[in-house]
């Protein structure tokens, strides 16, 4: 099968604009899910001692990982479901429920002060009923076009990255206003957040309603055609070749990048004589904030040049070099600006990891790229689920055993998850290209397109 560019079937569709509105509320419902999230990376280790869960601040990874993968081990149990109610109810409807469960799993947390019922809110109300993560790459063909959805995964990960180090140094300088509560200022900033979304929700509220109803007629429209032998089924399909070695490459990319989000405040905190900085949370939050502005311009201009112009697998390649490498480099850098640099570099080729798999999940299988996404992202929430409690407890093990001298065997763990991408990217096949689309179909090939093509036409109606 002979492949060719996108932008050279269509050239009209690069220059049209994207729709502000709908990236505007994608990009904030994003900065609000994540500021859920992140807040608590700055403090978590200094929340764990400040109210009895942990004896002190080097063993306090045995308690904060476990608190930060809570809320996504919840995502577990529910993101195939969101897939499903995503492509048989709407989009909408996901939207609504996340919305509501972020606000009101905000207040709740913020006045929790035991670790069982901290945990339970972030597993219910910041997981179960959050489906967000599914419905990112599916909102990003819907806003722009499968040519151009890596630019708009480019906008709504900046906005990511930016509240991951954001996130951080506002918890940071707001926690403990409220000395019997110390982490409901944080939340209710978060709060804030979650409604800001809502608001934009109503401004494109009709678009995702055109979505919804085409998706019941879709369903409900009788079908005409011939069958086709050849046309696998559903459930068969999502679990042909390349997926499955996707859905690993998203488990171990999630899992590296939550661990990184972990490793380093922990890392940043703990005693000088171990190998770490001594740090408080509010310098935490600082440092990690000065990544910020690096996350914005890589994430809207860098990430989207680079893959349109060297191709997604081979930039992959090149920034899982880097990771791997700044990763070995990072625990034992003895200043916090060079610390601080080596940080940015690391966590923005993590992500950016992120974002071409989503872009190879969506072209992968574009024929059922709900349920595609849904098991994708089940994938990515395991290894999210995983990365925090795993690394805090390796961290803090190898601090307690070995001393200085262990406290890079994390980081170089966190090093081979690169070498696993690499190695994985490797074997994918031309089509997962996001810029590039099969030449020739066959009639079945052709049907669904067009099908698909209309669907996402009709949200921008």
């Amino acid at each position: 099968m002979r492949l060719r560019c996108s932008k050279q079937m269509q050239p009209s569709s690069t220059k049209e604009r994207l729709p502000f509105l709908h990236l505007a509320f994608l990009c904030v419902l994003e900065a609000a899910y994540f500021y859920t999230l992140s807040n608590i990376f700055s403090f978590a280790g200094i929340l764990s001692v400040d109210l009895g869960w942990a004896p002190d601040k080097n063993q306090a990874g045995f308690v904060a990982g476990w608190l930060q993968s809570s809320n996504v081990f919840g995502r577990i149990f529910t993101s195939p479901v969101w897939g499903f109610v995503a492509g048989r109810y709407g989009i909408k409807v996901v939207l609504v429920i996340t919305l509501v469960s972020m606000l009101v799993g905000g207040i709740l947390f913020g006045f929790c002060t035991n670790l069982i019922a901290a945990m339970s809110v972030r597993f219910i109300f910041f997981g179960l009923l959050n489906g967000w993560q599914v419905l990112i790459g599916p909102c990003a063909i819907a806003a722009a076009g499968r040519e151009r959805q890596t630019e708009v995964l480019g906008l709504i990960y900046a906005a990511d990255g930016s509240m991951q180090l954001i996130g951080p140094l506002v918890g940071g300088w707001t926690y403990g206003a409220f000395e019997e509560f110390p982490a409901l200022l944080p939340s209710l900033i978060g709060c804030g957040l979650s409604i800001l979304a809502s608001v934009l929700l109503l401004a494109v509220r009709k678009t995702f309603a055109q979505e919804e109803r085409t998706v019941k007629a879709t369903q409900a429209e009788p079908r005409w055609d011939p069958p086709l032998p050849s046309l696998p089924k559903p459930r068969s399909s999502i679990f042909q070749k390349p997926l499955p070695l996707i859905f690993f490459m998203r488990f171990v990319s999630g899992c590296a990048t939550y661990a990184m989000f972990d490793a380093v405040p922990l890392w940043l905190i703990s005693d000088t004589e171990l190998g770490g900085h001594g740090m408080t949370e509010k310098s935490v939050g600082s440092f990690l904030c000065r990544s910020a502005v690096w996350y914005i311009i890589y994430f809207t201009w860098v990430l989207p040049w680079c893959s349109k112009q060297f191709g997604s697998r081979c930039y992959s390649i090149v920034v899982s070099v880097v990771a791997a490498a700044t990763a070995c480099f990072l625990p034992f850098s003895p200043h916090i600006p060079a610390a601080n640099v080596l940080h940015l570099v690391w966590a923005s080729a993590l992500i950016g990891n992120n974002v071409l798999n989503v872009a190879f999940t969506n072209n992968a299988c574009p024929e059922h790229h709900f349920m595609a996404t849904g098991l994708a992202v089940t994938s990515e929430t395991v290894g999210k689920a995983i990365g925090p409690a795993a690394s805090s407890s390796v961290f803090a093990w190898t601090l307690r055993t070995w001393g200085w001298h262990g406290h890079g065997a994390l980081f170089f763990m966190l090093a081979g998850c690169s070498i696993i991408q690499i190695a994985c990217v490797l074997c994918l096949p031309d089509y997962v290209e996001p810029a590039c689309q099969p030449l020739e179909a066959g009639p079945a090939d052709s049907s669904i397109a067009g099908k698909e093509d209309k669907a996402v036409d009709s949200s921008h109606a």
